[in-house]
Parts: C-alpha cells; structure tokens; sequence
C-alpha cells in the first residue's frame, strides 16, 4: 500500500466516526478501513494487542485517536504491551 492511501483510510475513517458522532448515529468502519488503521498504529501484531487490551477494534480507534480517554488501568496495561501511540492531528 503506498503511504498516500494509508493516510487516506486514516483521515476518511476517523473523521467517519466524528462525524457518526456528531449526528448521534452509532460509529462504524468497514472491516478494511478498520485492518488499515489497525496495521498502521499497531503493525502485523495488533488483533494480539487488541485481544491483550481486552477492547474491540472501534473502542481501540476511539482510544488510539483521543476520541475517547483512557483510565489508569488502561494507560498502564497499553505501557506494559509496550503499545506507543502515533500523533495524529
């Protein structure tokens, strides 16, 4: 996949979800926006973190983009996982 296209899935999907918010409609992302996001945040290893985190994928974006805050207990298991966040925005 070229980086272009990666940046793309990105913008369209978390700005998807924003939207979804906005207009109270329940948040969604097609299953291969969803493979994208969680290969470019967490590389060929994310369905094992994400099953380690106890999250599925839309609460791991949500969480992974600030849309939704992280407690103590999650913050500290995302460390121990040695999980490191990208900057987006």
């Amino acid at each position: 996949m070229l980086p272009c296209t990666g940046t793309r899935v990105v913008e369209v999907a978390v700005h998807g979800l924003d939207l979804a918010e906005g207009l109270g409609r329940p948040p969604w992302l097609t299953p291969q926006a969803a493979d994208v996001l969680l290969e470019l945040l967490l590389g060929p290893d994310g369905p094992a973190a994400i099953g380690a985190l106890g999250w599925d994928r839309l609460s791991f974006l949500r969480k992974a983009t600030g849309r939704e805050p992280l407690d103590a207990a999650e913050t500290a298991r995302v460390e121990r996982l040695g999980i490191r966040w990208l900057t987006l925005g």
